[in-house]
């Protein structure tokens, strides 16, 4: 039985040494990038109030929602954006409940105002 050798050109190996240092590692993720938050708020309303962070340039909205009222009102925060629409964050039920929110602005938009809202819960 004989062996053959399979030649490769010096070039070759040079380019796939090459390739392998742009192509990413298998499983490895990038960490998403670390929010950039300025400036505090926080609103209230006869149901609850809220309280967060404007991040991101205005594209991102976080913070904490919470009922302050027992009068089957849910408290929630809606994000007005510079189009003309609007996000709502989840609402907290129950009082003395709070939760967490997340608003996140489409693309080329960004939030303009933040207001209470609440549904009948």
């Amino acid at each position: 039985m004989s062996r053959r050798r399979l030649a490769v050109p010096g070039a070759a190996v040079a380019a796939l040494a090459l390739a392998a240092l742009f192509l990413p590692a298998t499983g490895a993720h990038a960490a998403p990038p670390a929010d950039s938050c300025t400036n505090n708020w926080s609103i209230s309303s006869a149901e609850g109030y809220a309280n967060g962070k404007w991040c991101n340039y205005d594209t991102k909205v976080i913070g904490t929602v919470h009922d302050t009222e027992a009068d089957g009102r849910c408290p929630y925060v809606r994000g007005g954006l510079s189009n003309g629409g609007h996000v709502d964050s989840d609402w907290a039920g129950g009082k003395g409940k709070s939760r967490s929110i997340t608003l996140l602005a489409p693309s080329n938009t960004r939030f303009t105002s933040l207001s209470m809202r609440y549904i009948n819960c």
